[in-house]
């Protein structure tokens, strides 16, 4: 992949939130010229297509949850979103987002514990990249559609081994019949292509 041909298993396998966050922090600078330039990372661009198809940017706020370096806030922009705002738990990673100046705020927050938000405040919420393997658990679909307004559209990307593994799908049924979310889509995708990855790409209109 790179010449940090570890650094991806690492993230994957960390054992704690703390180890995690310490990755991403020495991997911040070198993030984006890895996942984008060098391993293909296709999940950013396939959640904004997705979300595109439901959502005008024109006077529409989106949260970039898990907004790492700002992959997904670069593109938003690029496709005409003007108030963009971005959560992630990684000081390192915000910091390299604070560069791009493309978000109307940046916050640290730990999607694994409830978000410091106002309920109903999003027109659209992306998080892409954060549900995977010793990331962000299934359960904080529950605050992304909290933040978000009825209406309003979640575009997620879950990792395919991570769906598999984890309690992902009932859940979002769950949160479907319970009447939280109407299950717009789920479709697999192409997610990292220099390993041949795919992820579960979720859209979901929030009730």
């Amino acid at each position: 992949m790179s010449d940090r041909p570890d650094i991806h298993e690492r993230v994957l396998s960390a054992s704690s939130t703390g180890e995690l966050m310490a990755i991403y922090d020495e991997w911040a600078l070198a993030y984006e010229e890895d996942v984008a330039e060098t391993w293909g990372y296709h999940g950013p661009a396939a959640a904004i297509e997705q979300l595109i198809n439901y959502v005008q940017p024109a006077g529409t706020s989106v949260l970039d949850a898990g907004c790492g370096t700002g992959l997904v806030g670069a593109l938003l922009k690029n496709r005409g979103f003007a108030d963009i705002h971005g959560i992630d738990y990684s000081a390192g990673m915000l910091a390299e987002a604070t560069k791009k100046s493309i978000y109307s705020s940046l916050e640290q927050a730990d999607m694994n514990r409830p978000l410091p938000l106002n309920s109903d405040i999003y027109d659209a919420v992306t998080c892409v990249g954060t549900f995977t393997g010793s990331h962000v658990k299934p359960e904080a679909f529950r605050e992304l559609a909290r933040v978000t307004k009825p209406g309003g559209i979640l575009s997620c990307t879950v990792r395919t081994d991570y769906w598999e593994a984890s309690n992902c799908r009932n859940l979002l049924i769950e949160m479907d019949v319970a009447g939280e979310v109407v299950i717009e889509e789920i479709r697999k995708e192409p997610y990292i292509l220099s390993e041949n990855s795919t992820c579960h790409l979720v859209l979901l209109r929030v009730c």
